[in-house]
């Protein structure tokens, strides 16, 4: 399934790179970013990987390079990513940054839309003012006279950091 979900990731134009530990996945970041990031929530042992990262305030996420993530779920059909970005700071830090790194569990891939049908419903529960994204490959639009322009409603790049170890 992980390979299903890289193949369809890639042919949308992410970039998709697989980790045996967070520990070589939080190298990667760091030795990527080399400056100050911007980040939705994330989980805490990936924080505490990264805590020696700078992450920037809401207030400067226009002027980072780089936006950091953690997706709730993986669709293999697609190589979409299920964000839960309730929090309008998290929505601005995987939107405004022009590279979007994207932490994904490998055991959260799910072969289709469909199958996401109970974390969807227990998402949309749990939180009065749910805000979901999914995300496929970097931003694009054709809205203006049909012609394809990457980066317009979000990130360039979508680089999508495949946790294989538990």
């Amino acid at each position: 399934m992980i390979d299903r979900f890289q193949a369809a990731a890639e042919a949308a134009g992410a970039v998709v790179g697989r980790f045996p530990t967070l520990a070589e996945a939080a190298r990667h970041v760091r030795e990527t970013t080399g400056g100050p990031v911007a980040a939705s929530e994330l989980p805490d042992a990936v924080r505490k990987a990264l805590a020696d990262l700078r992450f920037a305030s809401p207030q400067e996420y226009r002027d980072v390079r780089f936006g950091l993530s953690f997706a709730t779920a993986g669709v293999a059909a697609t190589g979409s990513l299920l964000l839960e970005l309730s929090d309008p700071a998290g929505r601005g830090a995987t939107a405004l940054p022009p590279v979007n790194l994207v932490f994904l569990t490998a055991s959260t891939i799910v072969p289709d839309l469909q199958s996401l049908s109970g974390t969807l419903y227990r998402l949309l529960a749990s939180h009065p003012s749910s805000y979901l994204s999914l995300t496929t490959g970097p931003s694009r639009t054709a809205d203006i006279e049909r012609v394809l322009t990457i980066g317009v409603h979000g990130p360039k790049e979508l680089h999508i950091l495949i946790l294989e170890g538990e």
